[in-house]
């Protein structure tokens, strides 16, 4: 007589075959398509900024240059947020040694970090005076940084999808955490997009428009992400 165990090997091989053999296989190789997406994020991003901040400021990254305290700190500032956008990333999508990513530690420190780290960059001591927020170059700016929210938005929202392609049915453990690592690089992108692109100095601004989108696309990569990236 079959032991509990014997039979539920019997039942769950047949389901495991079947799926094996229903998923296409991957036309293109993952490390291909982590590489693409490295190459486009930070293109992309880029590309958003410059249209946007020359569509409303008439010049680009406008954040950089107008109603800067010090521009030493801001380059700085975007030096650190530039890398933390980028080591948030290579670790997300990093496969490991083994090819399961990295260690689930990690994963935990990229979604539970990001967001402090980049309102204590950034919010704590604001890099512009404030002069911006009361229309220096005759543009009105939200305090709720609606214009931030949807330049955010636009930005991580295309980059958690370059992320799910490039990741697609190839994490094979802890899927919900690395999509919530992933979400939380997404967001480190569409930070920085705003950060260049901003020059508002106002607390209730920099909270709502530039750190609160980054934390809503954390949660959102850890929701939505786990189904695509399992394989």
């Amino acid at each position: 007589m079959a032991t509990p165990s014997e039979r539920r090997s019997e039942y769950l091989y047949p389901r495991v075959r079947r799926a094996v053999e229903s998923t296409p296989a991957a036309t293109t190789r993952t490390r291909m398509r982590i590489l693409a997406a490295l190459a486009i994020v930070p293109a992309l991003t880029a590309l958003v900024v410059v249209i946007a901040s020359e569509a409303v400021y008439g010049r680009p990254a406008a954040g950089l240059g107008i109603d800067v305290a010090s521009a030493a700190a801001v380059l700085m500032t975007l030096a650190l947020l530039a890398g933390l956008a980028l080591a948030s990333t290579l670790f997300a999508l990093s496969q490991g040694p083994g090819g399961l990513g990295i260690a689930s530690t990690w994963l935990v420190s990229i979604v539970a970090l990001v967001v402090p780290v980049y309102a204590a960059l950034t919010v704590l001591q604001p890099l512009h005076s404030g002069a911006a927020d009361v229309g220096l170059m005759g543009v009105t700016i939200s305090p709720w940084g609606v214009r931030c929210i949807f330049i955010a938005t636009v930005v991580s929202g295309s980059v958690l999808a370059i992320f799910a392609v490039a990741l697609r049915r190839a994490v094979a453990v802890a899927s919900g955490l690395r999509g919530g690592a992933l979400g939380a690089a997404a967001g480190a992108w569409g930070g920085l997009a705003v950060f260049a692109f901003c020059p508002s100095g106002e607390t209730q601004h920099l909270l709502v428009g530039h750190v609160l989108p980054i934390a809503l696309f954390t949660l959102l990569g850890g929701v939505v992400l786990s189904r695509a990236l399992r394989p």
